[in-house]
């Protein structure tokens, strides 16, 4: 996941006092879930604003399925090289 998405998400648990460990992987990657549910059109949406031409068709969060599994066979191909 994005870096600062995780620092955000993190900081938003620390304001409920629950760290990220207490809640596990799964825990955690829900909770990322539901803030990229509830704020993920902002980023986009400022992004826009800010004059970028990006091909939106091709969004993609750092979670999803698909991404995720190209990250991970990359990374077992560069590590069996």
């Amino acid at each position: 996941m994005g870096f600062v998405i995780k620092l955000v998400v993190e900081r938003m648990l620390a304001s409920e006092g629950i760290k990220r460990v207490e809640l596990g992987r799964d825990g955690f990657e829900k909770r990322v879930w539901e803030w990229k549910e509830k704020y993920g059109g902002t980023i986009t949406n400022q992004i826009k604003r800010l004059g970028a031409s990006c091909d939106w068709t091709r969004e993609c969060f750092t979670l999803d399925e698909q991404l995720s599994r190209a990250v991970i066979e990359a990374f077992i191909k560069l590590h069996e090289k």
